[in-house]
């Protein structure tokens, strides 16, 4: 008996199928690179992101700490927590508005109609919010911090 030889397949069915596994190829690793340029830019907005809530957490400790540190050389803490209520003392807010994106007079972020710090004194609580609205942010963001500041005891 002889053996039968499989046909061959002829070329031309073959023609083309090279190309067409490069360009599959070149479109999988075309998105994982554009997955990986996404990955990165949130990564940055990211960033930027925990670096103004840090920079709004510094500021309202910074604030705080001055009217404790104030509160223990003096007798009258209502009167000296009342001058901070508000928008803080000028050059803090000063401060704020050049560390933070968007923290400008009348920008109309809040409920107040802008977006400077807040200072709430409520007896010895006082509640301090700082605002700020990143580039590109479609919302403003805040940072709210509470404590109470009690005078000094042993005068």
């Amino acid at each position: 008996m002889m053996k039968r030889m499989p046909k061959r397949v002829s070329n031309s069915i073959q023609r083309g199928s090279v190309l067409l596994e490069s360009l599959i190829a070149i479109l999988i690793f075309s998105l994982g690179i554009l997955s990986l340029v996404g990955l990165l830019g949130a990564s940055v907005k990211d960033t930027a992101s925990s670096m103004y809530r840090t920079q709004a957490s510094l500021l309202a400790s910074e604030v705080i700490g001055e009217m404790w540190a104030k509160s223990q050389t003096t007798t009258n803490v209502p009167t000296l927590l009342a001058g901070y209520k508000g928008s803080g003392p000028e050059a803090w807010r000063e401060k704020v508005a050049a560390a933070l994106p968007g923290v400008v007079e009348g920008a109309g972020e809040d409920d107040t109609g802008s977006n400077l710090p807040v200072i709430d004194v409520d007896g010895d609580t006082v509640t301090v919010t700082i605002y700020w609205k990143a580039p590109g942010d479609t919302s403003a963001h805040q940072y709210v911090i509470a404590t109470r500041i009690v005078g000094n005891t042993n005068s």
